[in-house]
């Protein structure tokens, strides 16, 4: 038999985190042929084709189909699959947690976070504790999500496997230095949130680039472009707005979009102040670097680096890029996605996969707040009607 997977997602990351995830699986799983497809459920946080060419970038998922909520709902109940892949906001898992309820049979359902997923919220868990698996990628957010799942009176498997879209570190990563070498500076729509805090770090990077280094500003999207989170204050814009105010020129720093990937090359450097990037490029063997000037705080999702030995203030990174980054400390790296055991992913849907077919997986019951389902629904109808 075929062992037939469906991941189901609805922005930028999730969709990248999908993709990558299916592609880790491999050609097999139990010893029987994968089938593995992804969908994009049309949503407010609908990627738009250039988001979705450098989510999939590097993956072996090939096209991805764009669908309503009501696709995916006949998709289910005409041939669902072995497993499902909730790669999806909170609010758009429940709704698919919920129509998987109501397939012919019940696949499996897998869901997870698509990149850092510290700290374990209860609202991010009480939104998907329907799952039968939830997947972490390191050993400190397996401690977190098995209390916070036992918290909310659920045991679904938390299963630990790698960031799917690490790449390994080339053998001349961290050869360049100086000042020919890129900086990457990886935004975050969210982090920080505060349009001073966003200002004072287009500041900082401002100074590192006056220092003689060509700083990039690595955007998530462009203007009109939604993502996962929303983005109140993006870098360009207020670059353009108070770049003549901090006394620097307009061309001092750049900005570009892409595959996060085509920037963690050879002689790169990847500074941030808590995104995932952070944990590729430190895969990848790229040098990196967390932002100090901020602070350590839960709204900045930073406390997970606060032990990595790569914290700096972007007033010192000149002389430390001069000096070489080190790199992050091991124990800290074990805890945190670098552990050297091989994914429990695999396995741990094989015998998934039995319980399904077997129809032996519990009924779940997913509560759907009513405003989660107008967000899929309004934008089809609406787009339906302007047809």
């Amino acid at each position: 038999m075929t062992v037939h997977v469906l991941a189901v997602a609805d922005s930028d990351a999730y969709l990248k985190w999908a993709v990558h995830t299916l592609s880790a699986l491999g050609p097999s799983l139990g010893g029987e042929p994968v089938e593995a497809r992804a969908v994009v459920l049309r949503s407010p946080v609908l990627p738009t084709p250039a988001q979705v060419a450098a989510a999939t970038a590097g993956s072996t998922v090939g096209r991805t189909e764009v669908v309503s909520v009501w696709q995916l709902h006949r998709l289910l109940r005409r041939r669902p699959p072995d497993v499902l892949l909730v790669a999806a906001t909170g609010p758009v898992a429940q709704v698919v947690g919920r129509l998987a309820q109501r397939a012919r049979r019940r696949p499996a359902l897998v869901t997870g976070l698509p990149g850092l997923a510290l700290p374990a919220t209860a609202v991010g868990v009480r939104r998907r504790t329907w799952c039968d698996a939830f997947v972490v990628h390191s050993r400190a957010e397996r401690s977190a999500y098995g209390a916070a799942f036992a918290a909310a009176g659920t045991a679904p498997a938390v299963v630990l496997s790698h960031l799917p879209f690490f790449r390994p570190a080339g053998r001349d990563a961290r050869a360049a230095s100086g000042s020919s070498a890129p900086v990457v500076f990886a935004a975050q729509p969210s982090v920080p949130a505060a349009r001073h805090d966003r200002v004072r770090l287009l500041a900082g990077l401002a100074g590192v680039a006056a220092a003689g280094h060509d700083v990039v500003v690595k955007l998530r999207a462009t203007t009109g472009e939604r993502q996962t989170h929303h983005e109140p204050h993006p870098y360009a814009d207020l670059w353009e707005q108070e770049h003549a105010r901090l006394g620097h020129p307009r061309e001092l720093l750049r900005f570009a979009t892409g595959a996060m990937s085509d920037w963690l090359r050879p002689g790169a450097t990847l500074v941030t102040v808590s995104s995932t990037a952070a944990l590729e490029a430190i895969a990848a063997g790229v040098p990196t670097a967390l932002v100090a000037d901020l602070g350590v705080a839960d709204a900045l999702l930073n406390p997970p680096f606060a032990g990595s030995g790569l914290m700096t203030h972007l007033a010192d990174l000149p002389a430390a890029l001069e000096r070489g980054l080190p790199a992050p400390d091991p124990s800290w790296a074990d805890e945190h996605g670098f552990h050297p055991e091989p994914s429990e992913l695999p396995a741990a849907l094989a015998r998934l996969v039995a319980r399904s077919r077997a129809s032996v997986l519990p009924a779940q019951r997913v509560p759907v707040p009513r405003r989660s389902v107008l967000r899929l629904v309004v934008p089809t109808t609406l787009a339906a009607r302007a047809r």
